[in-house]
């Protein structure tokens, strides 16, 4: 038996003294891996989110000096008073400690040394039995024995836990108190001197008034060691801990996700990456879809999604996946990433074609009852309103987004080249052949992103021309220089008069009437859209400064009560936009050497002759402009024509003579921030006759008379209004149209 024990200590002698050979050396020690977790920093450089490292928690190294002078103090004062005195075993403290526990009959102290608490971070050892004791004792010894004081300090501070899966106090840091660890409070370094005893005990998500107990406890134990005067101590206790909330610790977390799932084509070794996404905007743009989905609760609305890209540089700066991500449901959902029908926003592409092709603006197009043969059976478009408006600009069929005229373009152009188009414009969704989508394809039957409909909307911005959208600005602290080639779409001329019809509210008026959401202050270019069954509606748009894409709908596919993207999208994308310009104002583009404005007839889209009544003025691309003049008997017969057929389709009961807009009963409200010339109610007849002029009147008073197109401006004024009108025709004949009532609140 003593020999056997002879053996035993032999061995362990062995051991002890082989240890110092075992253990890693100083080098190993000092430039040990670093597990960091990925850092993702918004543009001012806050922390959006940590990504959890290899090892499954978030950690950022940081030197001695770049840790407070308070946080020092009070980790040595909880943890280890006499650390400075010792050689890695602190014999008194096991003499306290020991003593405590015996006369509780439970541990109720411990006597571990921060040089001990370094080893079994760095050995990982969960077990507290008293080999492990013991194996960490001798570690400890010998550890003192190859590194100074301050390294083990800074090794510790960098690898003890802080509870929600941080380690260091870098880490910790930022997770509580968002910002540096050089910068702490006295009593914020207080509190997190307090977590690495017992990171899940004074969790402060979980239980602050226990952690602020023992942080109090601890600020008093710091001053009577004379770590702290008397003063520091009141300004401290009296001063109230500004724990960040633990759902902001991921901010704008669908773009988060998106930057992790885009880490491999990023790059290997990243530890932090800053984005172009601005908090303010993407705070601000968060409220605002919340604020809007409460107004379309009863409307069976519970979604929406938004992204905002700085036109300049075509840098992302917000992007808003969902109304609330930690939603246990779909909040987790990307709205700006899943595929969708994008119904009318589509539109500008089939008419960017169009005129690139030869087409101008002022063309007729037949908005009529059309039966179309396709691959897959007979195709009978349908307008929104369920109308049909006769002959139709191109301005006006697109202003107003009428969906026959746009299929009547695209069978001109055909579906290969539209379908061309749009991949090129970076719809990569679109993985079907042209077949597959058919006439439908202009009409948005095609599923994509609300990212890639917001990007392609910048080629209509950026003079035609398509670029990648930047989301990163740098890598690991060095500037990250993208090489994003310019490949053109469309060529400026053909960008600019896009952009100019999308702005112009008076040709989207006789549709979305005079003050809809898209009547923007500023020059503003806008499109919605609208899916079938109201599954899904888009409001997309930009200015000089920003481009803006908002989706609103449901992720469980259900259809929304009669929510179209003017009355869902729309007022959504309008709040944003007048906060991005809340202290920018948006210019007007440029207008290319190549555009030139001539004036037209209205009726015929050519050059007025005498007879001409109603002249407006269009855009032409420089050797597309009309030729002929206008032969105005001849038009008028046209319209006539086309008007009889888009009556033949009204119910029997119309007056051939009415008012078309405003409807009877409707009710408006007088804007208290726009400038009264900007609430003005565009009065409009319908007719079949062949009239002269007509005469407006309100309350039987008389406004004004009008001829072709007959329509009447009328400043708002609040209280009930009755809207009459009367006609005299070629013949000399008077008619009078049924009257029409009002209300205007203030």
């Amino acid at each position: 038996m003593r020999r056997k024990i002879h053996i035993a200590l032999i061995i362990v002698t062995g051991a002890l003294l082989a240890m110092p050979f075992i253990l890693p050396t100083r080098h190993d020690f000092l430039h040990r891996p670093v597990h960091r977790s990925l850092q993702i920093l918004d543009h001012h450089g806050s922390v959006l989110r940590e990504i959890l490292s290899d090892k499954d928690y978030i950690s950022h190294y940081c030197t001695l000096d770049s840790i407070s002078p308070y946080l020092i103090m009070a980790s040595l004062a909880s943890e280890d008073k006499r650390f400075f005195a010792h050689n890695g075993i602190d014999v008194l403290a096991i003499i306290r400690s020991a003593i405590q526990n015996m006369l509780n009959q439970q541990v109720v102290s411990g006597a571990s040394t921060i040089t001990q608490q370094l080893v079994r971070n760095l050995l990982n050892s969960p077990s507290r039995d008293v080999f492990s004791k013991f194996r960490e004792a001798i570690f400890a010894l010998i550890l003192e024995l190859k590194l100074c004081k301050l390294e083990i300090l800074e090794l510790y501070l960098n690898s003890a836990p802080y509870g929600n899966l941080a380690h260091g106090v870098e880490a910790a840091s930022q997770m509580y108190f968002r910002k540096p660890a050089r910068d702490l409070t006295c009593n914020e370094a207080a509190l997190l001197a307090i977590l690495p005893r017992a990171p899940s005990s004074y969790n402060p998500y979980h239980y602050p008034e226990r952690a602020v107990r023992a942080q109090k406890n601890l600020l008093n134990r710091m001053q009577n060691a004379g770590c702290i005067d008397s003063v520091c101590l009141a300004e401290a206790l009296e001063q109230p801990l500004q724990i960040v909330p633990k759902e902001k610790n991921f901010t704008a977390p669908h773009f988060c996700e998106y930057v992790r799932k885009n880490i491999d084509r990023i790059g290997h070794n990243v530890f932090q990456i800053s984005t172009t996404i601005d908090p303010e905007i993407q705070t601000a743009i968060e409220k605002i879809i919340d604020n809007n989905l409460r107004r379309l609760e009863d409307a069976n609305v519970t979604n929406a999604a938004a992204i905002v890209l700085e036109l300049n540089a075509l840098e992302l700066r917000a992007y808003v996946g969902s109304n609330d991500f930690f939603e246990p449901v779909c909040g987790e959902v990307d709205g700006a990433q899943s595929l969708r029908q994008p119904g009318s926003a589509i539109k500008p592409f089939t008419y960017a074609i169009a005129i690139e092709n030869g087409t101008t603006p002022a063309d007729l197009i037949p908005d009529l009852p059309t039966y179309e043969a396709t691959a897959s059976g007979d195709y009978q478009p349908r307008n929104y309103d369920e109308k049909f408006h006769g002959l139709v600009r191109l301005r006006t069929a697109l202003a107003c987004s009428y969906n026959i005229p746009a299929v009547k373009v695209l069978e001109k152009i055909g579906i290969d080249e539209l379908w061309r188009c749009l991949r090129h414009s970076g719809f990569n969704s679109l993985t079907q052949t042209p077949v597959h989508y058919g006439l439908g394809l202009t009409l948005g039957n095609g599923e994509v992103t609300l990212f890639e409909l917001t990007r392609a909307f910048s080629i209509f911005a950026s003079n035609g021309y398509y670029r990648s959208v930047n989301f990163i600005g740098s890598i690991n602290g060095e500037r990250i220089m993208l090489d994003r080639k310019r490949v053109r779409i469309f060529r400026p001329a053909v960008a600019y008069i896009i952009g100019d019809i999308l702005n112009d509210n008076n040709a989207r008026s006789p549709a979305f009437g005079e003050f809809s959401p898209l009547n923007m202050p500023f020059f503003c270019s806008v499109k919605t859209g609208t899916s079938k069954d109201y599954r899904d509606n888009w409001c997309v748009g930009y200015t000089s400064n920003y481009i803006v894409g908002v989706w609103v709908g449901n992720f469980d596919g259900s259809p929304m009560n009669k929510v179209s993207g003017i009355t869902g999208a729309a007022p959504i994308f309008r709040d944003i936009m007048l906060f991005l310009h809340r202290n920018l104002y948006p210019v007007r583009p440029a207008i290319p050497e190549s555009v030139i404005p001539v004036n037209i007839c209205a009726l015929s889209g050519e050059i007025p002759c005498n007879d001409c009544e109603n002249i407006i003025t269009e855009l032409f691309i420089k050797g597309n402009e009309p030729k002929e003049y206008c032969n105005h008997a001849l038009a008028r017969i046209d319209h006539r024509k086309a008007k009889d057929l888009q009556f033949s389709q009204a119910p029997a009961n119309q007056n051939n003579f009415c008012i078309m807009f405003p409807d009877n009963g409707d009710i408006y409200k007088i804007d208290p921030i726009l400038r009264d010339e900007y609430q003005k109610l565009r009065l409009q007849i319908a007719t079949t006759l062949d009239l002269k002029e007509v005469t407006w009147y309100i309350d039987g008073k008389k406004l004004g008379t009008a001829y072709y197109p007959f329509s009447y401006y009328w400043q708002l004024m609040p209280g009930d209004h009755v809207i009459t009108a009367s006609a005299l025709t070629a013949g000399r004949s008077e008619l009078t149209a049924d009257p029409v009532n009002i209300l205007v609140l203030e």
